[in-house]
């Protein structure tokens, strides 16, 4: 992707801003890009320029917190940034129902797996999938966000440093079983 100019930046972080505030407001379904272009102060084709379709704009408004959740398959150590998109997560927990229920849980359930298959199929030399990549992906992701989003209902209280370690080791253990094929002890 070529790096956008000056205007082209601006006019994609009034998109994201406008669409972030509508979902918070009305719901995903009750959203159209005529009304994210409206409360963006755009116009439609420069909608089109950055996003594909309001399930694009909402994919593009989780990557950069999904990016650093989908580290947690591939890294040998905990991704720094870890606990501070949980701590946005908690911070901003009234908001759950917006992004974890109903289409935007589905939009980003394939979301997230998408980029944890990328990290997958990137790891060079370690040992091979008990599943195929696709389906291990689609495993992984579900299992965070599960975790994420049982505790951001209140299902159990711990502290964002707390769940940080315990999302990355849970995907670090989830991948030594499925490389191997047993779980560890």
């Amino acid at each position: 992707m070529r790096p956008l100019d000056a205007r082209a930046e601006r006019s994609r972080a009034a998109l994201l801003r406008a669409f972030v505030e509508l979902i918070f407001r009305n719901g995903f379904e009750a959203i159209s890009v005529q009304g994210i272009v409206s409360a963006a102060g755009t116009a439609r084709s420069t909608f089109y320029e950055h996003f594909s379709s309001k399930e694009d704009i909402l994919r593009a408004s989780m990557s950069r917190f999904f990016e650093v959740m989908a580290d947690c398959v591939s890294n040998d150590q905990q991704p720094a940034e870890l606990q501070h998109v949980l701590s946005h997560f908690w911070e901003n927990r009234r908001l759950t129902d917006a992004v974890f229920s109903g289409t935007p849980r589905q939009i980003l359930s394939r979301s997230l797996s998408g980029l944890i298959e990328a990290r997958l199929a990137q790891s060079e030399g370690a040992p091979p999938l008990i599943l195929p990549r696709p389906l291990a992906a689609i495993q992984l992701a579900e299992a965070q966000l599960a975790l994420v989003e049982s505790w951001l209902r209140g299902r159990a209280f711990c502290r964002p440093d707390a769940m940080a370690t315990a999302l990355y080791g849970t995907s670090r253990a989830s991948i030594r079983a499925l490389q191997n094929g047993s779980a560890p002890l």
